[in-house]
């Protein structure tokens, strides 16, 4: 008999969870906007949808795959990583307030820039090699310049101009 163990990530499953109900109910109110205006919305929520029930499956895969002599020792490590990630939760803050102020002076893709390598470096819990660094580095400012182009371009979503673009 197979026996469901709990999420890996049981916050973050739960958080999925709601914010595909969010979608849901966000893609239901479109029905009151035009054609044309509920395209993005619609977009946005199906990928959340989407994305969410990814990190849901994602979960249930790695619980399902993790031995059970692990799970006595992952209560003390859980513990452990819960009180050592205060000071990344602290700086993502941090990167989070100085994009939004960044972003009227030096506009968009430039704050936009400087906000995914300070996050980057937040968030990196192993140490990374300067080839592994480039490579997320050449993605990240690829995925940012695409969504950029994309927003201003396609969308024609009037993006903050600052110093720079």
């Amino acid at each position: 008999m197979a026996v469901l163990k709990k999420p890996h990530d049981l916050p973050g499953t739960i958080a999925a969870a709601l914010f595909i109900g969010l979608g849901v109910v966000l893609i239901l109110q479109t029905g009151r906007m035009t054609p044309m205006g509920s395209v993005f919305p619609i977009t946005i929520s199906a990928a959340m949808i989407v994305f969410s029930a990814i990190l849901i499956l994602r979960n249930f895969v790695i619980a399902a795959r993790r031995p059970s002599v692990e799970e006595a020792d992952e209560t003390a490590s859980d513990t452990e990583q819960t009180q050592g990630s205060m000071p990344r939760r602290i700086g993502f803050l941090v990167a989070m307030a100085a994009w939004v102020v960044l972003i009227p002076i030096l506009g968009f893709f430039v704050a936009s820039l400087i906000a995914f390598f300070a996050i980057m470096a937040v968030a990196s819990h192993e140490r990374v090699t300067l080839r592994e660094g480039a490579v997320l580095g050449v993605i990240g400012v690829a995925i940012l310049t695409a969504f950029y182009l994309i927003m201003a371009n396609v969308l024609l979503i009037p993006m903050p101009r600052g110093l720079f673009f």
